[in-house]
């Protein structure tokens, strides 16, 4: 049986026609079920082609907008196509929910809908970065205040996903700060620095500086959602305007150009490389299904990535993991309080 993703098109900056294209097109290269959740009047830009019987259009009648309070899609805009597609999750018809819409919105829904694995109090939004090498930090925007313990189980949810999804044996877990000494930064982070350390499940290898980031430093990046989201939108920027630095310096004249074609394997593959488009979506680490954050931005490129990721985040196994061994697991407080 094929994996059924629930797609909300209304949601995002771009148009659903543009969403639909990137998801019909990852029907295809995927073989998956899709669940276009809309507008019904956009059922006459599903074309009749060879993956129609793949393709299934679920209507909604409102949309869940950036501005709005992320409470009304479980109050006010119940109908939303956000809300519809959390339900299809929430009662079986849909194995995964990608949506590009509000942030605070898509958490409440998971948080209370979808509702959390036992054992974890808060659920974190984690996106895997590709620089030297691939790494997952979470939090990036979901929580913008968070505690000690949540940290903490932060580290351990990323470092679970870092094995599962990853591949990688013994992920290094480091907790991102402004110094590398474990008194630096707000008690907040002192505190969440020494239950981290105390927790024997992970490899926590201490703190990380921003600029650690791109220099294959960790393989799990600990944050709150507001620092996470300020480093994440600023690595975006970046990726920019190095894009843009580089197409200026090949296209400056004649034997740049010349510069350009020989070399322009390697920096497209680095362009390709600093593209948010290519991440694939964010998953929620926490909730007991699998959702996928797409970019605010997202055309029919970022859908398609974000709906790989999502086949890949549901074929790991990750959240039935996650589900044993937390659950199982004494509380790293206790373990500190003990100490």
């Amino acid at each position: 049986m094929r994996i059924r993703i629930a797609v909300d098109i209304m949601s995002g900056d771009n148009t659903p026609d543009i969403l639909i294209k990137g998801a019909i097109k990852a029907a295809s290269n995927f073989d998956v079920d899709i669940l276009l959740v809309g507008d019904e009047s956009l059922k006459a830009h599903i074309p009749k082609n060879t993956v129609a019987d793949r393709i299934r259009f679920v209507p909604s009648y409102s949309v869940i907008e950036m501005d709005d309070e992320p409470v009304s899609v479980i109050k006010e805009k119940a109908d939303s196509s956000m809300a519809i597609a959390a339900s299809l999750l929430k009662n079986g018809e849909a194995d995964v929910l990608v949506s590009a819409g509000n942030t605070g919105a898509l958490f409440t829904a998971a948080s209370l809908l979808i509702r959390r694995v036992k054992g974890v109090r808060r659920a974190a939004l984690g996106t895997v970065i590709k620089l030297e090498n691939a790494f997952i930090m979470l939090d990036v925007g979901a929580n913008t205040d968070a505690t000690p313990d949540i940290l903490s189980s932060f580290g351990k949810m990323g470092s679970l996903y870092a094995k599962g999804v990853l591949g990688i044996e013994n992920p290094r877990v480091a907790l991102l700060n402004n110094g590398t000494e474990q008194t630096k930064g707000t008690p907040l982070y002192s505190e969440a620095y020494s239950m981290l350390m105390a927790d024997k499940s992970i490899n926590f290898i201490g703190n990380c500086e921003g600029r650690d980031l791109p220099n294959n430093f960790c393989d799990v990046v600990v944050c709150d959602g507001f620092t996470g989201n300020i480093a994440l939108k600023l690595m975006e920027g970046m990726g920019a305007f190095m894009s843009r630095k580089i197409k200026g310096v090949f296209y400056f004249n004649l034997f740049s150009k010349i510069a350009g074609l020989i070399t322009k394997r390697s920096t497209d593959e680095l362009k390709k490389q600093m593209d948010h488009k290519e991440y694939g979506g964010a998953p929620f680490l926490g909730i007991s299904k699998p959702v996928i954050k797409a970019h605010g931005s997202s055309d029919d490129k970022g859908i398609y990535s974000a709906i790989r990721q999502a086949k890949l985040f549901y074929n790991s196994g990750i959240i039935e993991k996650m589900s044993s061994e937390i659950s199982n697991t004494k509380s790293v407080k206790e373990c500190v309080d003990e100490r």
